[in-house]
């Protein structure tokens, strides 16, 4: 077995134009994507300089020497986490996956994820609605290049729809588009248009953005909804628009309410992010209370590729549809997107514009040279 040779750290920036931690390890790199709407649950980050520094002086003279091991390394960077923060063990933990997997062949038959595209945005990430997503997945795709074709082509349809009504605002953190547009008169257009292409329409809600405590407070609608309402206007909304995908509908801690959602709509996949954000525990308390189908799976969250890998295994083995994704401040990395090979991960949610690209643009390349390969079973 190959073992770890150079190590070092340095500051790049990413999508929004911030500081993030890159990691090289055996000529390998790893960067850090960072998220604007977070779990309080998450695995936190430190200050940019300090996680290079304690890389480069004192972490890195560790490692070397170590086998070339993903679990080996990710246990070390866990050790050492008050240090180096999420940010910078994600860096490293990318780069020493990336070299691993640079050095072994491809399995001889791939099986693709199914995109996930953020095409309309607002909370957190900027835009004129409260809910934070408006996604779209073209399920009716054959191959993973269509998918993309589909995904695209709906996306400029709608830019070409909010400019024609004078309401196109631009793009948010994530190069969703955004516009001054009222909520259902956006998902009335996106119902009849993907209906038309084979897609299905998602929403990420990041219900926890909005919720205070007592009420769930809708700004731009100018509402607000109790526990209660808010459970009934997203089963209003996803039989009214034939949803598949609910992300975070309910706040962070509200494990009943999302069962009582799970239980009432069978068909649509209601998705744990700040719920369970890729924790192996709060998973497990999640499957208890039979409060998910599906789970966002971010690397970020836990701090490792490790970590991540054994919650996406636990999904599987409980029949929780797994979900890797991209955050809102990314850079060119594209190491999830080989993540969701390995670990036959059917959804990805990485965006459909600016450098979120990379990451689609990798797995076009690998369905391109690819001989053996499938879509996923959904």
């Amino acid at each position: 077995m190959q073992n770890v040779e150079t190590i070092s750290a340095r500051k790049v920036l990413d999508s929004r134009a911030e500081w993030t931690v890159e990691a090289e390890l055996n000529g390998f790199f790893g960067s850090a994507p960072a998220g604007a709407s977070k779990g309080k649950h998450e695995a936190k980050a430190v200050c940019v300089d300090k996680a290079v520094e304690f890389i480069n002086n004192t972490l890195g003279k560790n490692l070397i020497g170590l086998p070339l091991s993903q679990g080996k390394i990710d246990a070390v960077l866990g050790k050492n986490m008050v240090s180096i923060g999420e940010n910078g063990a994600t860096a490293l933990s990318f780069a020493a996956y990336n070299c691993i997997w640079n050095s072994k062949p491809l399995p001889k038959k791939l099986v693709f994820p199914y995109p996930l595209g953020n095409v309309f945005g607002g909370g957190a990430h900027g835009g004129s609605i409260d809910i934070q997503e408006v996604l779209i997945s073209p399920l009716g795709a054959k191959t993973f290049p269509e998918a993309i074709d589909v995904m695209s082509k709906i996306y400029h349809l709608l830019k070409k729809k909010l400019i024609k009504d004078n309401v196109f605002r631009g793009t948010n953190d994530e190069g969703a588009l955004t516009g001054d547009v009222e909520f259902s008169t956006l998902m009335e257009y996106l119902f009849k248009t993907t209906s038309a292409n084979g897609c299905r329409i998602g929403l990420d809600m990041a219900a926890s953005g909005f919720w205070n405590g007592k009420k769930y407070v809708y700004k731009q609608e100018g509402t607000s909804r109790t526990s209660k309402e808010q459970i009934e206007y997203v089963v209003d909304i996803a039989e009214k628009y034939n949803l598949f995908y609910i992300e975070d509908p309910l706040h962070e801690e509200d494990f009943e309410g999302f069962a009582e959602l799970k239980s009432r709509l069978k068909k649509v996949l209601i998705v744990g992010d700040d719920l369970t954000v890729t924790n192996t525990a709060r998973l497990a308390m999640a499957i208890k209370s039979h409060s998910i189908s599906s789970m966002i799976v971010k690397p970020n969250q836990v701090g490792s590729v490790t970590h991540a890998l054994e919650s996406t295994a636990l999904c599987k083995k409980c029949g929780i549809v797994p979900v890797i994704s991209h955050r809102s401040a990314e850079t060119t990395d594209v190491t999830i997107a080989r993540m969701a090979l390995d670990a036959e991960i059917p959804f990805v949610k990485f965006g459909v514009a600016d450098m979120r690209v990379a990451k689609l643009n990798k797995l076009l390349r690998i369905w391109s040279n690819s001989r053996n390969k499938v879509m996923a079973k959904i």
